[in-house]
């Protein structure tokens, strides 16, 4: 389980002990259902990369919400439910050159518009490429944090931050990589290839 989420988890089953201490069985278990949602919502699953090497690995888990091509780069948007592991990791391997937090809107992140919510940004640079993730707060969403600060160092698939509740993470890269997902696919923090290095004939 992620470290926040003991901040949520351990005052909610304190309560379900409470409850069955005073032999209010009801509620107790009502608690401990609700603590256990919240567990199931905070996991953090080990993962290590299959793939290395001129790959981008999905920041996030969830659904493709779309795959642009904007100008010369490529943007790929992955919309996070609250079902899905919200443990964002580093789709490369290189250093944190910048990260920004802009404040925002909460409106749904599986809508386009959302794009204007609160945001945290991160410039990797992941030599010879500079690589942007976008991490946006949800309409649940209202807080987002980030593990790693700029001069830090990060691995292909290493832990980056954390959007509590529904999200989206939009991951910006160079038209030196062909996307190798499409809408609506299903992607997997770490492990899932979003991109890889294009090479000319």
């Amino acid at each position: 389980m992620a470290k926040e989420g003991f901040y949520f988890v351990l005052p909610v089953a304190l309560i379900s002990l409470g409850f069955f201490v005073l032999h209010l069985f009801l509620p107790a278990a009502l608690f401990a259902i609700f603590a256990l949602l919240l567990a199931f919502f905070f996991r953090d699953p080990g993962r290590k990369p299959a793939e290395k090497g001129e790959v981008l690995l999905s920041p996030a888990d969830g659904k493709v919400m779309s795959v642009e091509k904007m100008g010369d780069e490529w943007r790929i948007s992955i919309f996070m439910s609250p079902l899905d592991v919200h443990v964002n990791r580093s789709p490369c391997a290189g250093e944190i050159l910048e990260m920004e937090h802009r404040g925002g809107g909460h409106l749904p992140a599986y809508k386009r518009e959302s794009e204007e919510n609160e945001k945290v940004i991160f410039l990797l640079g992941c030599s010879p490429w500079k690589i942007k993730l976008v991490l946006i707060a949800g309409i649940l969403a209202r807080r987002i944090k980030p593990y790693k600060k700029p001069g830090d160092r990060v691995q292909m698939g290493e832990r980056i931050g954390i959007i509590l509740l529904g999200s989206r993470a939009d991951l910006y890269f160079p038209k030196q990589f062909q996307p190798s997902v499409a809408d609506g696919e299903k992607v997997k923090a770490g492990l899932s290839v979003l991109a890889r290095r294009k090479y000319e004939n």
